[in-house]
């Protein structure tokens, strides 16, 4: 009875098991309510009524690729016989075929019974595949230190310029000096950048290096 997914499915296949057990028997699937199979009347010598009296979901076992769940399912099978020794082979009979089946719940190495019913407890897995995540493409960053580099540029007389422009040659920054004449901007550490400084029609090239003071001194006089 393994790979048994509903529970529709399984109490079908319960009433054809039972009367495989017993032919000689009517086998029918009783009400859930209490005493639903005492109040019919029997319609033959011989009959097993099967009812579902108790149901407990778990979660069952987990992996990164399904989930599943897991129902306990405690069926009740009452026996009822014209011939009261009959009815207790009946009883013997099921409670033999119920040790013999492989969708017993764990711990049910024991059958119990009482009042001429039997109760076993099976059990019935669903298993859902989870999405697969999406493959995670190998990627290199080239990652390399940064640092600042700072400076100031300046008249012979020692006067900050304004306004001055600090282009970095083989790229397109272009700083801008402040008012006091400074400027800073981020750089590859442990590089030496070249640039060409103009300010007021005068232009010089300096080399600018993280760490230093780089004082630029533009000679401003004709």
């Amino acid at each position: 009875m393994t790979g048994t997914h509903d529970v529709a499915d399984l109490a079908g296949s319960l009433v054809d098991w039972a009367h495989g057990i017993r032919p000689d028997a009517t086998v029918w699937v009783a009400p859930g309510r209490t005493g639903a199979i005492g109040d019919r009347k029997p319609a033959s010598d011989g009959e097993i009524g099967i009812r579902l009296v108790r149901i407990e979901g778990v979660a069952g076992p987990r992996s990164g690729e399904a989930v599943s769940r897991r129902l306990k399912l405690e069926y009740e099978f009452a026996v009822t016989f014209a011939d009261p020794v009959v009815e207790q082979q009946a009883l013997a009979d099921l409670a033999f075929a119920i040790l013999d089946r492989d969708d017993l719940s764990e711990g049910s190495e024991v059958v119990r019974g009482e009042n001429s019913a039997l109760t076993a407890t099976f059990v019935l897995d669903r298993r859902r595949d989870l999405p697969r995540a999406k493959p995670v493409r190998e990627t290199v960053f080239d990652l390399h230190p940064t640092a600042q580099i700072r400076g100031i540029v300046r008249a012979e007389n020692g006067f900050p310029i304004a306004r001055a422009r600090l282009q970095v040659r083989d790229s397109d920054r272009l700083v801008i000096t402040g008012r006091d004449g400074g400027f800073a901007f981020s750089a590859p550490g442990d590089t030496t950048l070249q640039a060409t400084v103009t300010a007021k029609g005068k232009t010089t090239d300096v080399e600018l290096r993280p760490g230093d003071p780089n004082l630029i001194t533009l000679a401003m006089e004709p």
